[in-house]
C-alpha cells in the first residue's frame, strides 16, 4: 500500500544545549537536566513609513440653535407662596424697626431746653401835657418829655416837674415790660386817706400835725406821702406811706403792738380782762395789744372791783387789788 512502509519525512529534532553546571548551584541543578534554548527571533526588514504633506482644512461654522423660552408650567403655587414669604419678611423688619427706634428713642437721654434768658430791665415811655416837663426816676433826674428810658425791674417812683406844677406816681415793671404814660400837669388836685386802727393816733408828715386816726377821713395832696403815727401816752410810734390819687379815697390799716400786764389780789380774785375771763390771781405777763383795757377782779363773798389802765408798748403793767380795804 502506498501508505505502507512509507518513509516519514526526516524532520531535525531540535538541538539540545547542555547546561554546564560546573557554575550552577549544586543544590538547584542535576547533570542529567538540559535546558532548551528559546529560538532565535526573525526580524522583518525596516521600511520607512511614508511622510503626506499637510494641508489645511476650513472649519466650518456652526450656528447655535434659536433660543426658544418655553412659558412656566404650574408656578402659581410656587408664586403665591414667594409673594406671602416675602410680604412677611418686610412686615418682620418694620417691625423690628420700629422697635428698635422706640428704645433708642426712650434710651435717648432727654434734652431740656436751655433756661430761657430773664430779663432784667423794662421800658417806660413818659410824655405830658404840655410838654418838655422834667422827669426824675427814684430821685434823679433823667431827661425831659418825651422820653423812653429802660429801668431795672421792680418798684420805682417817677415824678414829672414843670414850674409849680408837680406830679408823682408809683411805677412798677416787670422785666421785658414796656409802659407808656401821658401825664397831665395840671394844678394838682387832693385825695383822702382814711386809717383803721384800736387807737386814736397823731398823723403828721414832715412834723406837721395833719389830724388823728379816730376823726375820719383826712384830705391830702395828691402823690406820695410818708405820714408817721404817734401816741406818747403809749410810747408807740410808727411810719407809713400811702399814694393819694385826686378824688379817691386810700385806706390805712394799722397794726399796733402788745404789751405785758400781771394782775394779784388780796386774798384771791377771778379776774376778767374786757369781759374774758382771764384765770385765778396771781397772773403774771399776760400779753394784750397796747391801750386802755378794763380789769375786774369778783371774790366769792368780798364782792367786784374794777378798774381801767393802759398798757404801754415798751414798760411792763403791773396791777393789784385789795379786797381787805
Amino acid at each position: 500500500m502506498a501508505g505502507i512502509g512509507a518513509t516519514r519525512a526526516f524532520q531535525p529534532e531540535p538541538r539540545r544545549e547542555t547546561i554546564n553546571t560546573s557554575d550552577a548551584d549544586p543544590f538547584l541543578s542535576f547533570n542529567s537536566e538540559t535546558v532548551e534554548a528559546p529560538p532565535s527571533p526573525v526580524l522583518s526588514p525596516f521600511v520607512p513609513p511614508a511622510v503626506e504633506s499637510f494641508q489645511p482644512q476650513a472649519i466650518p461654522k456652526v450656528e447655535p440653535p434659536p433660543y426658544k423660552l418655553d412659558p412656566p408650567v404650574n408656578l402659581a403655587p410656587i408664586t403665591i407662596g414667594l409673594c406671602i414669604g416675602l410680604a412677611g419678611i418686610a412686615t418682620a423688619g418694620v417691625f423690628y424697626f420700629q422697635l428698635g427706634r422706640q428704645q433708642a428713642i426712650a434710651s435717648r437721654a432727654i434734652v431740656r431746653p436751655a433756661a430761657s434768658i430773664v430779663e432784667t430791665n423794662g421800658t417806660v415811655s413818659l410824655n405830658s401835657r404840655p410838654e418838655g416837663a422834667r422827669i426824675l426816676i427814684d430821685g434823679k433826674l433823667h431827661g425831659t418829655t418825651p422820653l423812653a428810658v429802660s429801668l431795672p425791674r421792680g418798684a420805682h417812683e417817677i415824678e414829672l416837674q414843670n414850674g409849680d406844677a408837680t406830679q408823682r406816681m408809683p411805677l412798677t415793671i416787670a422785666g421785658g415790660e414796656t409802659i407808656s404814660h401821658v401825664i397831665d400837669l395840671a394844678p394838682v388836685a387832693s385825695g383822702f386817706v382814711a386809717f383803721r386802727s384800736p387807737l386814736n393816733l397823731r398823723v403828721s408828715e414832715g412834723g406837721r400835725v395833719l389830724g388823728m386816726t379816730g376823726a375820719g377821713k383826712l384830705s391830702l395832696p395828691a402823690g406820695r406821702h410818708e405820714l408817721e403815727l404817734t401816741s406818747p401816752t403809749l410810747d408807740f410810734r410808727t411810719r407809713m406811706s400811702v399814694y393819694i390819687t385826686p378824688g379817691q379815697t386810700a385806706g390805712l390799716a394799722v397794726d399796733v403792738p402788745h404789751g405785758s400786764i400781771s394782775v394779784n389780789a388780796l386774798p384771791w380774785a377771778n379776774v376778767f380782762l374786757d369781759g374774758n375771763p382771764v384765770g385765778v390771781t396771781p397772773l403774771a405777763n399776760l400779753k394784750v395789744p397796747i391801750g386802755s383795757h378794763e380789769i375786774v377782779w369778783r371774790h366769792p363773798t368780798l364782792g367786784e372791783r374794777k378798774r381801767v389802765v393802759n398798757v404801754t408798748a415798751k414798760t411792763p403793767v403791773r396791777v393789784g387789788m385789795d379786797f381787805r380795804q
